[in-house]
């Protein structure tokens, strides 16, 4: 199982499954990561294995959805290639929480994605709202995507809704990752610095 991310800026990157974190468990940085930035996203299960997915039929090709976040050590990207391709390998750094959503759920203006950021001080901010996602962009993220790999019954297409944004730095010390989807939590889950 892969996630196939389409970064905001068009790039198309594969994920192993060891960054996945279904659980939302806590999330322990390794020593070497002194600071993380983020990117929330919509993601959706593969349930049909195929190559060179037309958009007029990738609407069979999924039938899942939620949205999460992925974590990136922005000292690790350096600006080339594999900086990037090395940061977005590191573990437990793909937050896709299940259950997932039917994807009738998409396109729906009163539901919304919500991720907070609780600081030691217990101040809670919000950092994302997000109310937009529709199946049309996860059917055009499967043709991209499909165009140059093969993807598999199971792995996850994400497309990246934000740039990445500071998150957090070692000295900040912990914090508290929370998200509400459809008005029920989607994800909640301690960054431990």
């Amino acid at each position: 199982m892969n996630i196939v991310v389409i970064t905001h800026n068009g790039k198309i990157v594969t994920r192993p499954d060891t960054t996945w974190e279904k659980d939302s468990e806590d999330f322990f940085p390794p020593e070497f990561i002194d600071e993380l930035t983020y990117t929330p996203i919509l993601f959706a299960r593969i349930c049909k294995p195929g190559r060179s997915v037309s958009e007029r039929f990738a609407d069979r090709y999924f039938d899942g959805i939620n949205y999460g976040i992925l974590l990136y050590p922005e000292q690790m990207i350096d600006g080339s290639e594999t900086g990037f391709s090395t940061a977005s390998m590191v573990d437990h750094t793909s937050f896709l929480p299940s259950p997932l959503y039917n994807k009738v759920t998409l396109g729906i203006e009163d539901n919304e994605y919500v991720i907070y950021s609780k600081k030691k001080d217990e101040e809670e901010k919000e950092i994302f709202r997000y109310n937009q996602g529709t199946a049309e962009m996860i059917k055009k993220a499967i043709k991209e995507a499909t165009s140059l790999i093969y993807i598999r019954t199971g792995d996850m297409i994400a497309i990246e809704l934000a740039p990445r944004q500071p998150l957090c730095r070692r000295e900040d010390g912990d914090i508290a990752i929370r998200a509400t989807y459809c008005e029920n939590p989607l994800t909640d889950f301690n960054i431990k610095m």
